[in-house]
């Protein structure tokens, strides 16, 4: 049985002269057999001008070749050498030359074949040809010179169809020319029968879906003024849901009310974006001076170095956690003190912590005690417990007049808030005007050389299809980009793979980071790789983080069991 595109009910078809012809071709010819029923095309003829036509059906064999067939129904047809009639209720009416219509049919489609084919299929490749079908008539006396019988199929050939099609082949050639496989499959998906797709690209969407983003967050601000009157205020908020945007803005109002401020985070690249934004934004002309953006152990290190202090490990080494956390306290509070004998008095009116999840007991000491000019002076804190680097929070052992809970995801969109939520089982609330966005897009890879491939695959078409900008993507791995799949790409097509934050919010290229170094950062476009298994260096509370990153369009391609069975699971839930 021949396989028909389209495949349907014939009784359903348009011309009932084609029925009968759609039954034989698909019940006789064997399934080695392609059959296009009611073809169009459309190209430029010998005017240059677009000529339009349709092959009522095109058979295609690997061995045998393409085959037009024009189908011709009616009770009596009449030829008078040079013209073609139909009898109908009002005389006769003429019609076009049916062999001169099947020839020009093939012609237009071995055209279309060798431009498509970038003319590795030209017509001489391929045994082409056409006949004519009169699925309602017998024919007596001699075919019109242009024709011959071999390719004249009447009512008395239908029953024997597949030997009728197999006569027509033959009469079109000397000696079969058989075409490679891959030139066949090339004829069929390529050049006739080609994927043609509508999509709706990424990058024009997103200006509008971060404005409506930002609209949402402006609104968290508002309700968050309110409790400007307080001194010290814990803020717990999930992912997205305006943390860093309200600890700026708290920060910005306290040196706008000129007091000396210090913001303080965890992330490295979070505090070189934010001192960027505050430079760069006209508004702070007047009060930029009273702010201070550090990370904390750049803040600590800057300390140590101006009092001469030896930032290293006592017991030598390198500088671990435990350093971090026991020795570079005191270390701070000496410089503290050191510098301020020298006359150089470090100390702040006014603290905002983001990322507060991430300092350790003896960190938020030295801030409240050492740091603040007085101990009991204006602190904000801001958290979130899912995205803690410790695993368990060491809460601040400080009193706060307010505590303030943010549960509404106002940076993602509904669909990625609501995979990103369920990657931690956490319940999702979204603010009701939040925009739906595209899909999550689960890419699923059996080796380490394949994901490098999707991923390749990917960026080319947020490139070149998507209109989508290097400075709105970020690709997040649980690994530095030398310990990845990705170690040895350089480029996409000439765009560069950068791994600083930095030179990435310029233009320079496409970001290549980690999901602890992106904390508290996001891209419209965030792509997903070496998504394995979790371990003490990527837990899901990483993945959570990194898929909380994208604002827009979240890209994962996953290979390994756990994470793939994590993200599958929350492609569903934004589905739902």
């Amino acid at each position: 049985m021949a396989r028909m595109l389209p495949d349907v009910d014939p009784s359903q078809l348009q011309h009932a002269s084609e029925e009968p012809v759609y039954v034989a071709l698909r019940d006789q010819l064997g399934d080695d057999y392609i059959v296009l029923h009611s073809y169009p095309w459309l190209r430029p003829w010998r005017s240059k001008a677009l000529a339009e036509g349709e092959a009522d059906f095109v058979v295609l064999h690997p061995s045998r070749g393409l085959l037009i067939l024009e189908v011709k129904g009616g009770d009596t047809i009449r030829y008078d050498g040079y013209r073609w009639f139909r009898d109908t209720k009002t005389g006769p009416d003429e019609f076009q030359d049916p062999f001169r219509q099947a020839q020009r049919n093939m012609h237009a489609l071995l055209e279309i074949v060798r431009e498509r084919s970038g003319e590795r299929i030209r017509k001489q490749d391929l045994v082409h040809g056409y006949a004519v079908v009169f699925p309602h008539l017998d024919y007596e006396g001699l075919p019109p010179p242009h024709a011959d019988k071999a390719i004249v199929i009447s009512r008395r050939n239908l029953p024997f169809m597949a030997q009728a099609i197999e006569t027509a082949f033959a009469a079109w050639t000397d000696e079969p020319r058989l075409l490679p496989r891959d030139r066949y499959t090339m004829l069929v998906n390529d050049c006739l029968m080609p994927k043609f797709r509508v999509f709706r690209p990424v990058g024009p969407d997103i200006e509008l879906v971060a404005n409506q983003l930002l609209e949402l967050t402006e609104t968290q601000a508002q309700v968050f003024t309110g409790l400007y009157v307080q001194d010290r205020v814990l803020v717990e908020g999930v992912a997205g849901s305006g943390k860093t945007f309200l600890a700026i803005h708290r920060a910005l109002a306290f040196a706008r009310e000129g007091m000396k401020t210090l913001f303080v985070c965890f992330n490295k690249e979070l505090a070189a974006w934010i001192r960027r934004q505050v430079q760069e934004d006209p508004s702070t002309a007047d009060f930029r001076d009273l702010l201070t953006v550090k990370h904390f152990h750049g803040l600590a290190a800057e300390l140590a170095t101006e009092a001469g202090l030896d930032f290293r490990p006592a017991a030598g080494g390198a500088r671990t956690e435990a350093f971090w956390n026991d020795e570079v306290p005191d270390l701070m509070e000496q410089a503290i003190v050191d510098l301020a004998m020298e006359g150089r008095e470090i100390h702040f009116d006014a603290i905002v912590v983001d990322e507060a999840q991430d300092f350790s007991l003896g960190w938020w000491y030295t801030l409240t005690q050492s740091l603040l000019s007085e101990a009991d002076g204006p602190l904000y804190a801001f958290i979130d417990p899912n995205q803690s680097l410790r695993g368990e929070v060491q809460w601040p052992d400080v009193e706060f007049a307010a505590r303030f809970k943010l549960t509404i995801n106002c940076r993602n969109t509904r669909r990625i808030a609501l995979a990103s939520a369920s990657v931690l089982n956490l319940e999702c609330h979204i603010f009701p005007r939040a925009p739906q966005g595209s899909a999550l897009r689960v890419l699923r890879a059996n080796s380490s050389r394949q994901q490098k491939g999707l991923v390749i695959q990917e960026l080319r078409s947020l490139l070149q299809r998507e209109d989508v900008a290097p400075r709105q993507i970020a690709v997040i791995g649980p690994a530095a980009k030398e310990n990845g799949s990705l170690s040895d790409l350089t480029d996409i097509d000439g765009v560069p793979l950068v791994m600083s934050a930095e030179e990435w919010r310029d233009g320079g290229g496409i970001l290549v980071t980690t999901a602890r170094s992106f904390k508290g950062l996001e891209a419209e476009v965030v792509v997903l790789y070496d998504l394995d298994g979790f371990g003490r260096l990527f837990r899901r509370e990483d993945l959570y983080v990194a898929c909380t990153r994208a604002k827009v369009l979240l890209i994962a391609v996953v290979h390994g069991d756990q994470c793939r069975e994590v993200i599958t699971a929350a492609q569903s839930v934004s589905e739902a």
